[in-house]
């Protein structure tokens, strides 16, 4: 009875463990991409603010996928791209009429 009682314990604390141990990683593969993508955000947007300061009268700040990507090589395309498009949709940036190119006006 006393084997049984133990192997059935053991059972139970494996099984415990494992949930808990999938638990982190499905945790850690969930929150970690949103996190960096909020990082990313608040750091481009910052980047474009500062420069849209410095844009005056016919200046403009080309803004496009490749120019993001090459100043912020820490971030992989896909967040790159999403937060260019929130750039879009929060019409930080604009299209230039004249040569159809995103840009801080």
């Amino acid at each position: 009875m006393d084997v049984i009682a133990y192997i059935g314990n053991a059972v139970i604390q494996t099984a415990v463990v494992v949930g808990v141990i999938v638990l982190v990683v499905t945790a850690y593969r969930v929150f970690m991409p949103n996190m960096k993508y909020r990082k990313a955000k608040k750091e481009i947007f910052a980047f474009v603010k500062e420069h849209k300061t410095k844009c005056t009268g016919n200046n403009r700040f080309v803004v496009t996928e490749e120019s993001l990507q090459f100043s912020f090589r820490e971030y992989d395309k896909q967040i790159i791209l999403n937060v260019w498009l929130d750039l879009i949709n929060e019409h930080v940036i604009v299209m230039d009429p004249e040569d159809q190119v995103w840009c801080i006006r």
